[in-house]
């Protein structure tokens, strides 16, 4: 921390339990925050350069590997943008396995944040690690319930980690019946698991803040969304295809960041699990919208502390589908 006439700056210079490299600075003067910068610093890896003059047949093996968290999402992107550009229509049966393939991510990457990332904060501790020390069975059934996660990343993926068998237009390797059934018993504790989660989280204690932003979210037609084609917002502002992304939002480099930060011409945006499911409360499976109900989770939730809850409710819709 740092003086200067008429206010304070702080400086945290290494970010814990987030995913990458980031360091925050804040200036107060006062009680105001007059600015805030969230410098994102590990170097870029340039991606969208070395996939040019690749062969179409390569980006989903390659972008798989920008995280090792969320590849399916990466892969799924480039499946789908070049599928849109060759004009191909995948079945509906790729489609369910895919959906399927993405519950898995979802399970691992949000039970991931939930109780590793996040859920420290709210149990006064300073990381995992601690928290198994002072809260051994909450850690214990978040490693089960990511490994469930990571199991179907294997089954359906090829491995749990940067999965292999997605391709332009299917998989490598169709699973087996006897693969897929096996994955069951997991689930359904998995389900039970959830509830469980939704109903520790929503417990919290949580500061009470809304912003001002709108909500943006993908849409996929009558499901709750996982994939989709088209981006809304909760204002209406918002309602087109994702082809027409580039037309009504900008993405742009600041100084002190190698991240890149969206923009809008109608202020600012929130991304992410509460505009998804603000967006798409109707559409959530039922076991889901009567757990929100229980916790109390208003549909129209703008405090980013209740994200946690909004995480498990989302990890449920995955374990249920």
């Amino acid at each position: 921390m740092s003086h200067r006439t008429g206010g304070r700056i702080f400086n945290v210079k290494a970010l814990t339990r987030v995913e990458g490299e980031g360091a925050l600075r804040v200036q107060v003067e006062g009680n105001r925050v007059v600015d805030a910068q969230l410098n994102i610093y590990e170097p870029p890896r340039f991606f969208e350069a070395f996939l040019r003059g690749r062969s179409y047949l390569e980006p989903p093996d390659i972008t798989a590997r920008i995280c090792g968290i969320c590849p399916v999402a990466y892969q799924m992107t480039a499946c789908r943008a070049i599928e849109d550009v060759c004009g191909v229509t995948v079945p509906e049966s790729i489609n369910s396995l895919r959906r399927l393939l993405y519950c898995g991510e979802w399970i691992e990457s949000h039970v991931l944040h939930i109780y590793m990332l996040h859920a420290p904060d709210f149990l006064g501790v300073n990381g995992a690690i601690e928290l198994a020390s002072t809260h051994r069975d909450i850690v214990e059934r978040g490693l089960r319930m990511k490994k469930v996660g990571n199991r179907i990343l294997e089954v359906i993926g090829g491995r749990a980690i940067h999965p292999i068998n997605v391709r332009v237009g299917g998989f490598h390797r169709a699973p087996t019946r006897a693969e897929l059934t096996s994955l069951v018993p997991d689930l359904e504790w998995g389900r039970q698991a959830a509830i469980e989660t939704i109903r520790l989280v929503s417990g919290f204690d949580f500061p009470e803040y809304e912003g001002e932003w709108d909500l943006v979210a993908i849409s996929d037609g009558d499901r709750y969304p996982i994939m989709g084609n088209r981006i809304s917002s909760v204002s209406g502002l918002l309602d087109i295809s994702v082809d027409q992304f580039g037309d009504h939002l900008s993405e742009v480099h600041v100084p002190h960041s190698t991240a890149l930060q969206g923009h809008w011409e109608h202020g600012e945006y929130l991304v992410g699990p509460l505009a998804r499911f603000s967006l798409n409360y109707d559409l959530l499976p039922e076991i889901a919208r009567n757990a929100a109900e229980e916790c109390g989770l208003a549909r129209d939730c703008r405090n980013p502390f209740r994200s946690i809850i909004v995480r498990s409710i989302e990890s449920l819709v995955a374990y249920d589908e």
